[in-house]
């Protein structure tokens, strides 16, 4: 079928186990009819900026549900002195157990506050996530004991993929996003990025500790259809 709001997401077909689909285009007439015709069962997910207001009506009154708002918090490196701090890692390896640690990590993701979405299906989703990034040669990243942060560059901006720190590593934050600044800012970057939800008031308040400030919001919202509702 050719879809012109829908787009299918391989990544997270294959890690939850059923065909998922991404809408990309928010066109009540259209969108809605694509998901009429789509074969049960299925998951859906969609963003709308989050001052868009009827663009949300028109997704909840599709049968979308708002999971959450995700904020996005930049820093500026305009005119920042970059140090001395090491390079990044391109591909890595991690420790299946580590792996399986970090993973359980993320209990605010979008599909942690997911009712529909069993822990064990999220887990699983976020551990292949967290696999695909320690094994891109493309997603760069800092790593110390227990902790790590992964990252994009694009438009002179170093985009954070996923930063996550156990337990017994806490204090490990901070120094992650501290050379990942200072390798930014000697690189000639302009700016740090990352994006987490609302709901996790405790990385919030640590992206603004560690200087970071609000940059835009969007408000992401999932579907489901057939099994598992």
């Amino acid at each position: 079928m050719d879809m012109k709001c829908l787009v299918r997401q391989q990544f997270d077909s294959d890690a939850l186990g059923l065909d998922f689909y991404r809408a990309t285009r928010i066109d009540p007439d259209i969108l809605g009819r694509e998901l009429a015709a789509l074969p049960l069962p299925y998951m859906a997910d969609a963003k709308a900026h989050a001052q868009d207001i009827d663009g949300a009506k028109l997704l909840m009154r599709l049968g979308f549900r708002k999971m959450c708002v995700q904020p996005t918090f930049s820093q500026d490196l305009t005119g920042a002195a970059g140090a001395a701090c090491g390079e990044p890692m391109g591909a890595a390896s991690m420790p299946e157990a580590e792996l399986d640690a970090h993973a359980a990590n993320f209990p605010f993701s979008r599909f942690g506050l997911d009712p529909d979405v069993a822990q064990a299906a999220r887990v699983a989703h976020q551990r292949r996530w967290i696999a695909n990034s320690m094994a891109s040669g493309e997603i760069l990243k800092f790593i110390e004991p227990g902790a790590f942060v992964s990252f994009k560059l694009k438009d002179k901006a170093a985009v954070i993929d996923l930063i996550s720190v156990l337990p017994q590593a806490r204090g490990r934050g901070s120094l992650l996003l501290g050379r990942l600044r200072s390798w930014a800012a000697s690189k000639g970057l302009t700016r740090v990025e990352v994006t987490t939800e609302s709901e996790n008031v405790t990385a919030c308040l640590f992206y603004q500790k560690n200087g970071f400030r609000l940059d835009r919001a969007s408000v992401a919202f999932h579907l489901h259809a057939g099994a598992g509702r």
